[in-house]
């Protein structure tokens, strides 16, 4: 599986959505590079139909400038 943020062209978004569908010949990956997680509901609506949806994985996509532990960012 190629990596949707790896592709050629692509802007790096700030999430990284993988919804996973049954199909006749397996699990099929649906990657989406989405910027704000209520853009996620819109694909998923669009297809393929939800009824065949297994799960869907989000993952924080943007590089990390200075990995930051919840103490250090809530002191910015």
């Amino acid at each position: 599986m190629t990596d949707v943020l790896d592709r050629p062209g692509f802007a790096v978004a700030r999430w990284k959505a993988v919804a996973e569908y049954r199909s006749q010949a397996g699990i099929v990956d649906v990657e989406h590079a989405i910027e704000e997680l209520d853009e996620l509901h819109d694909l998923i609506e669009r297809g393929p139909d939800w009824n065949t949806l297994v799960k869907i994985t989000v993952t924080f996509a943007r590089p990390v400038c200075e990995l930051l532990t919840i103490e250090e960012a809530a002191r910015l």
